[in-house]
């Protein structure tokens, strides 16, 4: 059979097996599990986001066609059904687990800006992403619409998301921000105005953390 070397293939060689392999040992995520394992799991669900698959149906018809590619991981026909119980039933904490040794390998590798600071430094921001609200009636935003709002903490020496927290759309940025990020002493955060607070700035003062921000329009 001739090898195949796709790029989808060339992400996977990155992923460290052996540790994954750790991870589901940890948390039992092969228990009972006959074809379907985790590393499948994974390689469906990396498949789907990179195809901007969004239904087990959407899934199904495009990774069967392309599983010959992928004779490496011996990856079985995969159903909706199957998909649907994995889903459901292996703990999402394998994957997150994996997320992060992943993360700490990329911050590691990614290229460095030419600006050099002795600090850490951030941008933080959020991005709002509309729902159908007949859909998501718990996403509720305004009237007729539904909404969540993607908070980010961007390390800058490499342009990667250090942190980030998913709220209802109606979640002003500054409360989401006081409520999940911490920051370390010495780190500096570029924000905008949406994130002004002053007894908050105050706080990062005492924190010994330096920020950049802007005060257009703020009553001194």
């Amino acid at each position: 059979m001739k090898n195949i070397s796709t790029i989808f293939n060339q992400l996977l060689t990155i992923v460290p097996y052996y540790k994954f392999q750790d991870i589901v040992e940890e948390f039992k995520g092969d228990r009972y599990t006959k074809k379907f394992n985790s590393f499948h799991h994974f390689i469906v669900l990396l498949f789907a986001q990179l195809n901007e698959n969004d239904s087990l149906r959407d899934i199904e018809r495009p990774i069967n066609i392309n599983k010959g590619k992928l004779q490496f991981f011996s990856l079985p026909e995969i159903r909706r059904s199957t998909l649907s119980e994995a889903n459901n039933r292996r703990d999402y904490k394998i994957f997150e687990r994996l997320f992060y040794i992943m993360l700490d390998k990329t911050i590691k590798l990614t290229p460095k800006h030419k600006f050099r600071f002795n600090n850490e430094i951030y941008s933080i921001d959020s991005t709002t992403i509309d729902l159908c609200l007949s859909m998501f009636d718990w996403a509720k935003f305004r009237k007729r619409k539904g909404a969540v709002k993607i908070h980010t903490k961007l390390n800058l020496s490499g342009n990667i998301p250090d942190f980030l927290t998913i709220t209802d759309g109606k979640c002003s940025d500054i409360r989401a921000l006081k409520e999940n990020f911490n920051f370390m002493p010495d780190s500096i955060i570029v924000f905008d105005k949406a994130y002004i607070d002053f007894k908050w700035l105050c706080s990062l003062t005492q924190q010994k953390v330096f920020f950049v921000t802007s005060v257009l329009n703020q009553k001194l």
